[in-house]
């Protein structure tokens, strides 16, 4: 399943002005747990935990289980400029700027841009117009910069 990339109408990449846009995923307002993210080869299971010296022919796999039903879902990342996991503390130009807004597209992934990240590292959101996808759980946060649209697969399906 494909995320929906409905650009919210902020500034262009560059122009400073922080913008949200919708990355529709099976769980974007779902609460969820990061289960484990890896580096795996293109094209097979997730197996490698450490970052590959070569990201050529690597994909970024990260697992995540909705909390309310149990399902797994793996979100597939190709063409990866950069990614970063960290504390959802961590993020707090994101939580500031949800709070001023009245909200973000998404409770749980969501694209962003011109944010700090984008301007401490500028050549890295090049490939993807300045947009990165961001999985935002209770207790942590991936954001990942990547030109292409995440690929998302349900692992199991929901308990009854």
């Amino acid at each position: 399943m494909d995320g929906d990339d409905t650009a919210s109408r902020d500034g262009p990449f560059g122009s400073g002005a922080f913008a949200f846009a919708e990355w529709r995923t099976p769980f974007t307002n779902a609460p969820v747990a990061i289960l484990d993210v890896r580096y795996a080869p293109r094209g097979t299971e997730a197996r490698r935990i450490a970052h590959p010296a070569d990201q050529d022919g690597h994909d970024l796999v990260a697992r995540v289980r909705i909390r309310d039903t149990q399902a797994i879902y793996r979100v597939t990342f190709t063409d990866i400029a950069a990614m970063r996991l960290l504390d959802e503390g961590g993020l707090l130009e994101f939580w500031q700027k949800t709070e001023a807004r009245g909200g973000r597209p998404g409770r749980t992934t969501f694209r962003v841009r011109n944010h700090a990240w984008t301007r401490e590292s500028v050549i890295s959101f090049l490939p993807s117009d300045g947009w990165s996808y961001v999985i935002a759980s209770d207790d942590e946060c991936l954001e990942v910069v990547s030109a292409a649209v995440p690929q998302v697969t349900a692992e199991t399906p929901p308990a009854p």
